[in-house]
Order: C-alpha cells, then structure tokens, then sequence
C-alpha cells in the first residue's frame, strides 16, 4: 500500500512564504469583490463578501486586524511545521478560543478610545466588532459620550467576559458561581437577623425603678441563677411537668456510693502454651504445604487463650511467587493435618502481609473478668470509657475493651451452650464494677427466668427482672416515653446529648441499659409490636444516654430481622451451626468455625473486619458476691424505679372479652365493630394478611359471639354494636 504523499521542508517553507505573501497582498490592495455581476436575492447582502479584503478588515476589527494577521500567520506556521500540537482535542480549543477573546478583549476596550472618522478607522480604533459589542444599537457622542454610555459599555464588556470564560471551563464556572452565590445569600441572611437583633434591642428600654431597699426585693427561684466557678449552671432549671421515671429532676442530695473492690472477684490463673506445641504445629503447617507443592514459612506466631494465630509468608515454587488462593485452597488438607476440624484463614492478618491460620489450642485457657479490669494498663483504657466493656482476650494475646456509649446498641447471637449468657453476664457485672447507680441503670427483661434473676435487688435496676412477655412490652413502652421525655429536658437545656447535658447540670441524667437475653421468645409472643418498640429505641436512644443488649439463640431472618440488623450496628457472634446463621449475624462468614465456651467474633461499628477472643468466664459466685455488695448499700435518697402499671393496654375492654392468644384477632375484632356484614376477604385486604389466617380470625370471631354463623366464601352478619 503507497504512503501518502506529504511535504518536505522546502515545500511548507514554499507555501508558508506564498501565504504571507497574497495575505499581505490583499490586506494592501483596495480590492473589492464584483458583487455587481451576482444575482439580486432578497434578504441577501452580496457585500459582505467584501469583509474577507481590506479595507473590510480593518474597519470590521480596528486595530484588532493586527491581531487577526499575527493569528494568521501563526496558524499557518503551525499547520506546516507543527501539526502534531493539533492533535489533542484540548489544544484545538486553546488554539481557536484563546485567540477569538483576546480579539475580543483588544476591539472592545479600544472602543472607548475618541477616534477621528475621516481617518484609516471610519467606525472606531475597536472597529465594527467593538461597536457591536460596546455600543449598538446606541448612537455615542463622538466627542463627549455620557456617563451612562461608559457605565453600559463596560456592563456589556463583562457580561461577554462572563459568558466567554462560562463556555470555555463550564464546570468550574458553575462551581464558582454557586460558591459565591451561597456567599451572597449567607451575607444577606446574617445582614436581616442583625437588623432584627438591632431593633429587638432598641425596643427594650430600661426600667428605671424607684429606690427600694434591698429586702423589698425578692426574686423568684427562676431569677436566682447559681454559678461554679467554670461558668456551669449548679441548678437544674427545668419545668417541674417533666416527670422522668428514672431520675429526679429537683434532688440536690446524692447518696454515697462505694464501688466493689477488685478482691470480690476470683483469681483465675491463665495457663501459658506449650512451646513444643507451637512448634509442632508450624513443622505440621510448612510441611503438609510443601507436599502439596506449596512453600511457605511461618514468619510469625500469636498465641491467644483459645486459638494460636500462624502468619504465613508466601515462598516461591518454579521461581514463582505463590498465590494466596492455592494456599486458602488447602484448608480441607491442613484441618487433617492438624486433626482439627476448625481452622479458620484471615487474609491478610491486619495490618500484616502476612496469610493468617487460627489453629485451636490443645486446651483453651479460661479468661476471667479481674484480668481485664485490674492492672495500670487496663484501668486507664477503661477510665476513658464512659460505659466500659470489657469483653476477652484477642489472638493476640491483647484485651478486648470497648464503650457501649460509641457502639451504641449490641447483638448478640449463637447458638446454646455458646456463652451468650456468659457473655451478658460479664458485661452486666463489668457495669456494677464500675458504675454507681445515679450513673446507670438497668432494665433487665429474662424470659428464660434463670440467667438475670440473680441481679433482683440490686439499686441499678429500674424494676425487677422482668420475665412476663407481656409486662416486657410494657417496659419497652415506657423506655420510649422516657426517651420522648428526655429529648425535651434535652431541648430545654440546649444540650445536643446526653454528655453536653451531664456536663452543664448539678443532677446528672444516668444512661439506661436495656438487655434481653431471649428475643426469640419475645417475638415469638408479639413479634411485630416487640420489633417497633425495639427499633424505634435504636434509632432515637442514643443521644437520651439508652443503649440496648439483645441476646437470641436463634438467628434467623425472622428473629434477627432486617430493620433490628440495620439498628445494631455492632455484633458479637458466638458459635453458630451453619454459615447462613453467621450471614445473618455479622453478614459475613466464620461464625461456624468457632469453638464454643465463649469464643467470640466482635464486629464494632467502627471496625468491618470481626476481631476474635475468647469471651470472659465469670462464676456464679462472682456475681453473687458483687450483687450482696450492692445490696448492702445505704440508700438515704430513695432511687427511681419504674411503675409498669402505669403503662394501660390499648383497648384493654376489649382484652377482657377476648381470650385469644391471636395478636390480630383484636384488629379483627374492631374491624368487626360498626360493620353489618363481616367478610374474609374483607379482613385479608385491611389486615393484610393470607386467606387461611383470615379464615381461622373469622372461626374465632365466630366463638367469641362476634359474628354469626354462614356459609364458607359468604359474608357473615355482625352480632356486636358499633362504638
């Protein structure tokens, strides 16, 4: 295929000077175009040809015509011996518009100039192009223009800046226009609220009043406002009908409170690994690797209470590095290896390039709660803590410690004999370590009965452990209308939180934790009623100071429902049965490959990779010892406890008449209510629900007197009066 022909440096230089030369020629010559000779067409003015010749030029672009000449001949050097810089889109548009607004910028501005019209410029020294920009279609003095043709001229000229600069760089055009915009609204708002200021002040004259003595004027506990030192108000002046269930508003009287010294709990020895242990285990790991062509070595080793983690390093195998995934591909080969069904790969290890094995130890070391919460280290992590956590032993050997207040709600899952209860425990008896009761408080709810009695009596709890489905829902409901109310005492003391509150006020408002150790028998009673109640308290509780504990044995989508995981953002799965259960805990998988006996993945809000430990053990004894401590305490300013009582049933009348355990059967019931003629079908569309429990709610009506008798698929009459 033949090239295509192109010029060689004499030819561009050739027509580069031919160029020149019959440009140069017709800006000289007065040559006019024969437009004589052209047909007469309306609309059509054959003149303007004559623009492309001199002396059309000059009188079209004033001065500008010089420009327009450099422009051209630049042009020209550039296509010929420069047509590479034509290439980028982006230089072609520097070449065309960069040009086209200085021409602009040139003939506007020496639009203003006087000019003399019997001379070469018959317009003006900006030329027709300056005149139609700055002047047309007004007519100038020529020799005295006004202030008002300046003042609209140069109006004209950036009103063709902006436009000019907006179609070349559009996007940052916008930008800048919105920023100064807001600028400019910002500006006018703080100018009005300081004339309003202004005038509000200028109407509060002084009230000049007549001398009276000192013990003639009495102020009013309002007006009498008392200071510390730091500026911080010593009084609560909040409206006395907030009546919180929890705390009293108008106590200046604090109770002493002791603390349980760290004796009260028991000693547990941590029994230190075996180092032939470790290191049978790593010859195990290298080796079963390299028979299967595979080398590795084991750069690093970190031995926790229940499992030891192995940071593998990749060799290399035919002069090539190994690939992560063959390694993750030999799980089945290393569990045989090393006789142990729950090896679990982390890759990588956090903040390591290094591929992580966990390998269970031969015995699991048991983690107790005084190990976590004495020594120097400890303490000054948990004094930084508002609500501090203590939770177990890492891989690492390191201490898993957290604050409820930042987390802020917790989930805990797994399967029975996992260490749930354990877990809850812990943390209840790790508060009681801590916390005085006008710091915190609890509403335990234990439908299992056993795991949370033992705390009865003690002075953090806000009521009795509560263990009635029925009064739980209760609970739950007046933890709401506190919630409510504290957003008011918040509102009316301009506090954003809790923490801003605490700080401003003598009377502290003391957090409330609400644990449940069994959601699955809570929803299993009222499931939709429970999941609302639950959820609302997630959503608004934090700020009030109201976290939330749940614990549930059974993970399951119906349990653990999507809005109750979108509202607990933090998790703690134990050991689970199936990789679906540990999905629907910490939505990803692991879970199953725990051991059991408090092995735990922790997965915080702040922190997407689940960190593993070895959960807390603490006896029976333990928590006996810490709740008798409690007990014993003297209360001379009686605590708030929470009145379930208070706390009516809706349509309790109703309730009495109806023994149903069916939660829709009283929708049903006042559905009924008013109508003459009650249909299935009717109920399936309002209750929205499926025909066969619509036909069971209508059999139950039907016992209970509410309807009467009739054929299957007919409407059936209505025996009880409206309202």
């Amino acid at each position: 295929m033949n090239k295509p022909k192109t010029l060689n440096l004499n030819g561009k230089l050739t027509v580069f000077v031919i160029s020149v030369l019959v440009l140069l020629f017709i800006s000289c010559q007065q040559f006019k175009f024969p437009v004589d000779i052209l047909p007469e067409i309306k609309f059509i003015d054959w003149d303007i040809l004559n623009y492309f010749y001199s002396p059309y030029i000059i009188e079209f672009f004033g001065l500008g015509s010089i420009i327009v000449l450099l422009w051209s001949l630049t042009l020209s050097f550039l296509i010929l011996f420069k047509s590479e810089l034509f290439i980028p889109r982006k230089n072609k548009l520097l070449l065309i518009m960069v040009p086209t607004m200085i021409l602009i910028e040139f003939c506007s501005t020496f639009t203003f100039f006087r000019y003399n019209p019997d001379g070469i410029f018959s317009k003006s020294f900006g030329g027709g192009l300056g005149e139609l920009i700055i002047k047309a279609p007004m007519e100038w003095d020529r020799f005295n223009p006004s202030f008002i043709n300046y003042s609209a001229g140069l109006a004209r000229l950036i009103l063709i800046n902006i436009v000019m600069l907006g179609s070349i760089f559009p996007s940052k055009f916008y930008a800048i226009s919105k920023k100064v915009m807001n600028l400019t609204i910002e500006k006018i708002k703080a100018r009005k609220i300081q004339i309003q200021n202004n005038k509000i002040a200028s109407q509060n004259e002084e009230i000049i009043l007549p001398n009276l003595k000192n013990e003639d004027v009495k102020a009013s506990p309002i007006q009498q406002l008392d200071f510390n030192e730091n500026g911080v108000s010593t009084r609560n002046e909040i409206d006395g009908s907030y009546n919180s269930h929890t705390f009293d508003l108008a106590s200046n009287e604090k109770n002493k409170w002791i603390l349980p010294k760290e004796d009260l709990l028991e000693i547990i020895d941590s029994q230190s690994k075996s180092v032939e242990e470790i290191e049978t285990k790593k010859n195990l790991i290298t080796t079963t690797l390299r028979e299967h062509g595979i080398e590795v070595s084991v750069d690093q080793v970190k031995s926790g209470p229940a499992v030891t983690m192995y940071g593998l390093s990749p060799g290399y195998g035919n002069s090539k590095r190994v690939r992560v995934d063959h390694i993750l591909a030999r799980e089945k080969d290393l569990a045989l290896a090393l006789a142990s069904s729950n090896i679990r790969f982390q890759s990588p290890m956090p903040g390591e390039s290094l591929v992580g094995i966990e390998v269970p130890n031969n015995t699991a070391a048991i983690v107790g709660l005084k190990s976590l919460i004495s020594g120097k280290k400890n303490k000054e992590i948990l004094k930084e803590y508002y609500l501090p956590m203590a939770l177990g032993i890492g891989t690492g050997n390191q201490s898993v410690h957290c604050d409820l207040s930042k987390l802020p709600h917790l989930l805990v899952a797994g399967a029975t004999g996992s260490g749930k209860s354990v877990c809850i425990n812990s943390i209840i008896s790790g508060f009681l370590m801590k916390k005085t009761p006008e710091e915190l408080r609890f509403v335990m709810i234990d439908p299992k009965r056993v795991e949370l009695t033992p705390y009865n009596g003690i002075p953090h709890l806000l009521t009795d452990p509560i263990v009635e489905p029925s009064e739980a829902v209760k609970s739950l409901k007046l933890m709401i209308e506190e919630m409510t109310l504290r957003f008011k005492i918040l509102e009316s003391n301009n506090s954003k939180n809790i923490s801003i509150y605490n700080s401003k006020n003598k009377v502290e408002m003391p957090h409330i934790v609400v644990i449940v150790d069994e959601l699955a028998d809570l929803m299993l009673s009222a499931s939709s009623e429970v999941e609302k109640l639950l959820v609302r308290l997630a959503q608004l509780g934090r700020a009030t100071g109201i976290h939330l504990i749940v614990a549930t044995q059974r993970p399951s989508v119906d349990v653990v429902t999507g809005l109750i995981k979108a509202n607990f953002p933090s998790r703690i799965s134990f050991s689970v049965t199936s990789q679906i259960d540990s999905r629907t805990i910490i939505d990803s998988p692991g879970a199953e490959k725990l051991l059991g006996k408090g092995d735990m993945l922790f997965a915080p809000v702040d922190n997407p990779t689940p960190t593993r430990a070895q959960g807390i053990w603490i006896s029976d004894q333990d928590i006996d010892r810490i709740v008798s401590h409690w007990k014993n305490q003297e209360i001379k300013n009686p605590l708030k406890r929470l009145d379930l009582n208070l706390m009516v049933e809706e349509n309790s009348e109703s309730n009495v008449m109806l023994d149903s355990d069916d939660d829709l059967i009283m929708q049903a019931y006042n559905l009924a209510r008013g109508q003459k003629t009650l249909s299935t079908s009717y109920l399936q569309r309002r209750l929205k629900i499926g025909y066969p429990r619509a036909a069971r709610l209508m059999d139950e009506l039907e016992e209970q007197g509410a309807v009467g008798p009739g054929d299957a698929g007919k409407a059936r009459q209505v025996l009880i009066d409206g309202f």
